[in-house]
């Protein structure tokens, strides 16, 4: 966590690993280019109080994983596992995140564990599994087309819908102009420095915020294109 000043965490967002069938291909599966095998599906956030703490009911028997994010829903560092809890079980965090032989010295009791655990909130208008061509294709075509289209391909982008091979134009350009960073290629394996994966490691997210030609997406927009990056 380096880099990371006390305090910079606001929430962790809850994501959820659908089982699928098993690939015999032994290689990438054409759901994504060079990223996740697997749909995730979007539970939630829930607030971070103020000495860091959190605690969330979650479903049980599900195959879950945590995106801590910061004051503006960036990811700064993603769990690369997942976890499961059986019906009325209660897990922590420490033991897999502290040295195992010293145990974390005692101080009061977290806040978050003073009242009822909080279910994850879900963003408003965002589905909870997000598809590509449904959900992300609309914004590029309402923000994007008018000066990056086959007809208009500014700075040689097209973010249209059309298909090639596998993919969009504008899926496979957004991953040949390295505007997104699902992790792929990187040297590092497991624990990873803060803000290398996700919205919070994708420049893609600063095109949107203004950046670019004032393109400035609704918040609605932005929650579907910041959630599609964290769910890889």
């Amino acid at each position: 966590m380096e880099g990371v000043r006390p305090g910079e965490i606001k929430k962790p967002l809850v994501l959820e690993q659908l089982p699928k069938p098993v690939n015999f291909s032994g290689m990438q599966q054409s759901m994504s280019m060079n990223g996740t095998f697997t749909l995730k599906r979007i539970l939630g956030s829930v607030p971070v109080d103020a000495d860091g703490s959190a605690s969330i009911e979650v479903p049980a028997l599900r195959s879950l994983y945590l995106v801590a994010l910061d004051e503006n829903d960036l990811s700064v560092k993603n769990m690369q596992s997942f976890f499961t809890v059986m019906p009325g079980e209660t897990l922590g965090c420490v033991g897999c995140h502290e040295r195992r032989m010293e145990a974390a010295p005692p101080q009061h009791a977290p806040f978050a564990l003073e009242r009822r655990s909080q279910r994850p909130e879900p963003a408003a208008g965002v589905p909870e599994v997000i598809d590509y061509p449904r959900d992300i294709q609309p914004i590029w075509n309402r923000h994007c087309v008018a000066c990056h289209s086959a007809e208009k391909p500014e700075g040689k982008v097209i973010l249209t819908g059309d298909h090639n091979e596998w993919f969009s134009q504008s899926y496979y350009t957004l991953f040949a102009r390295d505007q997104i960073n699902d992790g792929w290629g990187y040297l590092e394996d497991g624990n990873r420095p803060p803000r290398r994966l996700g919205s919070g490691a994708s420049p893609l997210m600063k095109l949107i915020d203004g950046g670019h030609y004032d393109v400035r997406l609704s918040a609605t927009e932005r929650n579907l294109v910041r959630l599609w990056l964290d769910c890889g």
